[in-house]
């Protein structure tokens, strides 16, 4: 038995981002809490990172599928002491109208307890009414019990407890009262990510409050879960040898958007992964056979970066030569010309994709996507399949006519090309987890070694 549950939300924006990290945060302090996040969120899950100083990880089914997000919660929920899992949207919001990748859909897939987050501002006896709705629409997602948010004061807070707990008989484990000073800077993507805000905002104002208003400990006594029930097993990994290759990763401030399980997964297959920063060092790191640039805000950081020219040239030389690059989304950006902010101010980077980024002001294809490969590339063959998430506030422009996928959202027949080549590298908005793709990882493994032995032979 372990301690595991979910902190789910009626809807968007109920708080349940900030509660879950104040848990995280409270727990943390005497407990190795192991967080994760319901979809493919990013910054939410460095924030989990930030709070509990472990590793945290994304549970997508449309990304990952129900084996893979088994596998992932068992190999790293057992590790730890509590495993926190936030969900996304509200609770039964999946795919379209339908609640495929829920919240719900994963706490059922988990056998998780449910403690869901109300925003009861402005509400009494209806918050009842509220709650029931949500137990009844699915009984077999485990409701235990709610947390109040953005609550008037502790009267307004205990005619919520006395109603709930009277009508419904489930629990009222406390409450957050309305405070500016808790509440998590947010921009254009969502919240403004964890590196750029850590030092100026105060946690400790909101783990204290954990602590005061919300009953942790009553949590954890209903959250006793058999890690190991519902055929939860970890699986055999498909690397047989390890490989002991350097690969250059960019993490800072404008890159830093990957996902744990696509890092673990390059890790546990002997890839020695290298970090860089883009934005302070002069070159990437010696010695290293291949770079994988994630996402992140270039666009935020887009003049720093362009005047940076020795990492400029650096990045475009190694291209240049061969080496192995995989570049998500703002590391596509980040290889285009320019990066043309809203003011049409263009600032130059590496340039190896003759396009420019180009900036908007509404999301482009966003939500989940399926791309077929169409070409070969350090990654996939010709003929495979990928699920990915689209998520950016941007398109390239220019004329380039080598693509690697041709892309669809779920259930939609309209098609574009994406995943742009040139020699071995590729760039695409299309994000993935390498979780699920162990061959596209020894696929990158073998092209980083063969380029290796390249610059061997020629004395490079």
């Amino acid at each position: 038995m372990g301690k595991a549950f979910m902190i789910a939300g009626t809807h968007s924006g109920v708080g349940k981002t900030t509660i879950t990290i104040g848990i995280i945060g409270y727990l943390s302090k005497k407990h190795k809490v192991i967080p994760f996040k319901i979809g493919p969120d990013y910054i939410d899950a460095a924030y989990h990172r930030f709070a509990s100083g472990n590793s945290a990880y994304n549970f997508d089914v449309y990304m990952l599928g129900d084996d893979y997000v088994k596998k992932s919660f068992l190999k790293h929920a057992l590790s730890g002491d509590v495993a926190l899992v936030e969900g996304v949207m509200g609770m039964y919001d999946g795919i379209n109208n339908t609640s495929y990748g829920s919240s719900a859909h994963v706490a059922k897939l988990l056998n998780l307890p449910v403690v869901l987050v109300v925003d009861a501002s402005g509400m009494a006896a209806s918050v009842s009414a509220l709650v029931k709705g949500y137990i009844e629409y699915d009984k077999n997602v485990k409701i235990k019990g709610v947390i109040f948010n953005r609550v008037g004061s502790e009267k307004h807070y205990k005619l919520l407890k006395e109603c709930i707990e009277r009508d419904l008989g489930i629990k009222a484990f406390g409450y957050l009262p309305q405070d500016d000073m808790i509440s998590l800077p947010e921009r254009h993507l969502g919240l403004m990510p964890i590196y750029e805000t850590k030092g100026d905002h105060n946690f400790n104002i909101l783990y204290d409050k954990i602590g005061k208003f919300i009953d942790v400990d009553g949590i954890l006594d209903v959250c006793d879960v058999d890690l190991k029930k519902d055929g939860l097993t970890e699986g055999k990994s498909t690397v047989k040898i390890k490989e002991d290759v350097k690969v250059a990763i960019a993490y800072d401030e404008a890159f830093n958007f990957y996902y744990q399980d696509s890092l673990d997964s390059l890790i546990d297959a002997g890839v020695e992964l290298i970090p860089f920063s883009p934005l302070h060092d002069d070159a990437i790191p010696e010695d290293v056979a291949g770079i994988y640039l994630g996402g992140g805000f270039p666009e935020v950081f887009a003049e720093r970066l362009s005047r940076n020219h020795s990492m400029l040239s650096s990045i475009k030389e190694s291209i240049e030569k061969g080496m192995p690059v995989y570049a998500e989304c703002g590391g596509l950006m980040y290889l285009a010309r320019k990066i043309v902010d809203l003011n049409g101010d263009g600032h130059h980077m590496v340039g190896i994709f003759d396009l420019d980024a180009i900036m908007t002001k509404r999301l482009v294809n966003f939500g989940y996507a399926e791309a077929e490969v169409v070409k070969d590339n350090v990654l996939f063959k010709k003929g495979d399949v990928i699920f990915g998430h689209v998520f950016h506030n941007s398109k390239m422009s220019g004329v380039h006519d080598d693509f690697a996928y041709e892309v669809h959202k779920p259930n939609s027949e309209g098609k574009w090309s994406c995943g742009y080549v040139y020699k071995n590298c590729l760039g695409t908005y299309v994000h993935i987890n390498l979780l699920k793709y162990p061959n596209a990882v020894d696929r990158f493994i073998n092209h980083c070694k063969d380029y290796g032995r390249e610059m061997y032979k020629h004395g490079t």
